[in-house]
């Protein structure tokens, strides 16, 4: 059934629809329009709070009349970047969700929602980036959520006025908001399934890891997203922002004086400084905070400790987590990060190998970085070896090696499924993006089997649909049942320790570069843990 409202959806249905949908949510009636393929109403830009500067969100307002809900384009302050998932915004009023109900059910459907990647940086939930099809054909209501970025969602100052956290905290709005009118969109609020890809795959891991949390889903999906990988965590913020307020011509560590420059520097302006920074998507991040009166926190510990000994902000519920087999070829993308890399090792300044995630003593940075030189760059000497060294150590230590040990440490909890998405084919974003002719699959590479992308359109050929069917009925059965096969006639998909190869012909392979993964591991818990 979900092929032919997939193919419906591409050449047009002939079942007559109304034009307009008006539900009614808690702050008063907002109109929807019917999808251009009929098979979904969306609807579009629906504020669900808004921001307060560096905190949590409060509600939002009463509408006076029906709010028509069809901007498609709302995006929260970000720089322009190479990443085709997002668009350069200096909008901080941003915190909208889309909704997407079929029209050819009646009964209440599960739900699924969607959180953004872009390393906390940078992204959208718009229907351009992500158009929501081949998840509705099977019979789910889908809600993609913006969240605020960068420092406005991630500047922790350790004060009241800059606890950290608020795009979480913005996160923690949508589901509660969502608990409260989604019924309204045919949704089920007791069974709601979070999922998203990178950053965004870290941040539905990261909600099992608050107790504010907790009761307002029930299922997760990460899709190449680890809560301990160094892209996704900091655990030295306030550095952090001191870092940067370097590009804007203060150099300070007082928290006063940060939270005046952040305030009330232009966003422009502070948009360029982030952009200058290496890894410039990922500059400002989920930490812990300090917690104070008049603010929910989010997150009281590190995702380790959590995992690990403080078990009482955990409240775990069944995962899919997965990754593409060579993630670390979308580094090659920051073309100012990686030529800066290549230039330093080259010249035999190691420091920038130093990992975000790990402290290391001063005694030991030194046999550290000529570990990580030996390995991954020994006789290197051509622009083609410094890059497949950069390749290999960011697939093993943001990646490989944070996966598996999360996987390790949550299973203990609950169930989890695991998955390497090894097909390459048409709709593989991570190849087409990084040219690349290598066997193997990059980050991106699985997200547009599950969605759709209007910014830029892609080929379907007879297998891309397969593995379209494929995946998003694995994904909606799980969202569905708790269980990604469900009619076990046709083969189960088997829990940790198990891994599913996402191909053409699915089989059970073994963990990808289990010596690699070790290898992180072991530092880890010397540096890291």
């Amino acid at each position: 059934m979900a092929a032919l409202f997939i193919l419906a959806c591409l050449i047009g249905a002939s079942v007559a629809f109304d034009k307009n949908l008006i539900v009614t949510t808690t702050e008063g009636e907002v109109e929807g329009s019917l999808a251009p393929c009929e098979l979904y109403y969306e609807f579009l830009g629906i504020r669900y709070a808004v921001p307060v500067k560096f905190r949590a969100p409060t509600p939002p307002p009463i509408y006076s009349g029906t709010y028509k809900a069809d901007n498609r384009a709302i995006l929260c302050p970000q720089f322009a970047t190479y990443d085709p998932l997002s668009a350069p915004s200096e909008n901080e009023d941003c915190l909208i969700l889309n909704i997407y109900t079929p029209t050819f059910i009646n009964t209440t459907c599960p739900v699924m929602v969607y959180l953004h990647g872009g390393d906390f940086g940078v992204g959208a939930s718009s229907p351009v980036f992500y158009g929501p099809q081949y998840l509705v054909s099977h019979g789910v209501v889908v809600v993609t959520v913006n969240y605020r970025l960068n420092v406005y969602g991630f500047l922790n100052l350790g004060i009241p006025e800059a606890p950290g956290n608020a795009g979480l905290k913005d996160i923690r709005a949508a589901l509660r908001w969502i608990q409260n009118n989604i019924a309204s969109f045919q949704g089920d609020p007791d069974n709601v399934t979070v999922f998203g890809q990178g950053s965004g795959g870290a941040a539905a891991i990261f909600l099992t890891m608050s107790s504010s949390t907790k009761g307002l889903f029930h299922r997760v999906i990460s899709e190449s997203g680890s809560p301990l990988s160094p892209h996704v965590f900091d655990k030295t913020p306030l550095k952090t922002a001191s870092q940067v307020a370097k590009s804007l011509s203060l150099n300070s560590v007082e928290t006063d004086a940060l939270l005046k420059l952040y305030t009330h520097t232009p966003i422009t302006k502070v948009e360029e400084a982030i952009e200058k920074q290496m890894n410039a998507k990922s500059v400002f991040l989920p930490s812990v905070e300090t917690p104070f009166p008049d603010e929910e926190a989010f997150m009281l510990d590190t995702p380790f400790n959590i995992l690990t000994v403080n078990s009482e902000y955990l409240n775990p519920v069944p995962a899919i987590i997965g990754i593409n087999t060579v993630e670390g070829l979308s580094c090659i993308l920051d073309y100012n990060t990686i030529t800066s890399q290549m230039n330093r090792i080259s010249n035999e300044d190691l420091s920038v190998l130093d990992q975000r995630n790990f402290d290391l003593p001063v005694e030991e940075r030194e046999d550290f970085r000529n570990l990580l030189r030996d390995t991954f760059f020994d006789g290197a000497v051509s622009d083609e070896a410094f890059v497949g060294g950069l390749v290999n150590l960011n697939t093993d230590f943001c990646y490989v090696g944070p996966m598996s040990l999360f996987a390790d440490l949550y299973s203990n909890n609950t169930q989890v499924f695991q998955y390497i998405f090894s097909y390459v084919g048409n709709r593989n974003l991570g190849r087409i993006l990084t040219n690349s002719t290598l066997d193997a699959t990059a980050n991106l590479d699985e997200l547009f089997y599950v969605f759709d992308l209007e910014r830029l359109p892609m080929v379907m050929d007879e297998d891309d649909a397969r593995i379209v069917t494929f995946m998003t009925q694995l994904w909606t059965s799980f969202a569905k049942y708790g269980t990604p096969t469900p009619d076990r006639t046709d083969g189960e998909w088997l829990p940790y320790p198990h891994h599913l190869e996402i191909n053409l012909e699915p089989q059970y392979v073994n963990e990808l570069t289990p010596e690699r993964a070790k290898f992180w591991r072991t530092l880890f818990y010397q540096y890291g843990a």
